[in-house]
């Protein structure tokens, strides 16, 4: 895999909900996000942030020790941790979290997890569950299948520069 750059002229890209968003306070995304996973079977659900991670049963969580930049304390355990610069996906973050996907584990970042949304779809088998935060807004829900993989590699294409 390559290292990817967000370039800022198309950070406000991502501030764009992906899958199925879920808004409101913690409560009442609590109650949105029961009633939308009830009779559901997800092989693996992934939680990204540590907000996400801390407030939703996950089989693995991935998430940085911050929530929107200032320091959060949780006792979640991480079986790795990676670094991973603000505004990239690093290259050694691609078999990260695939193996934190196949193992069922929980991967630290030292950095920024955010972007690890992209990695986490792209290497989930279909019929799993991606969720993440939406700052001061709730958390979105991404069911994995191939349809939502093909458009996440067009968006890593288009928005995003590479290099080995």
């Amino acid at each position: 895999m390559k290292t990817y750059f967000l370039p800022e002229k198309n950070r406000a890209k991502l501030q764009q909900a992906f899958g199925e968003p879920l808004y409101g306070g913690t409560l009442a995304v609590a109650n949105q996000y029961s009633k939308f996973i009830k009779g559901k079977k997800y092989h693996r659900v992934i939680t990204i942030g540590d907000y996400c991670s801390t407030h939703i049963d996950s089989d693995v969580k991935i998430f940085d020790r911050k929530v929107q930049r200032k320091a959060f304390t949780h006792q979640h355990q991480c079986a790795q941790t990676i670094k991973n610069a603000p505004g990239t996906i690093q290259k050694k973050a691609w078999p990260a979290v695939k193996f934190a996907i196949k193992n069922k584990v929980n991967l630290c970042v030292d950095g920024e997890e955010d972007l690890l949304v992209i990695p986490a779809v792209l290497q989930s088998r279909s019929k799993n569950l991606v969720i993440y935060g939406l700052p001061n807004q709730g958390i979105c829900l991404i069911e994995t299948s191939p349809q939502i993989k093909k458009e996440f590699r067009a968006f890593l294409a288009i928005n995003f520069t590479s290099v080995e």
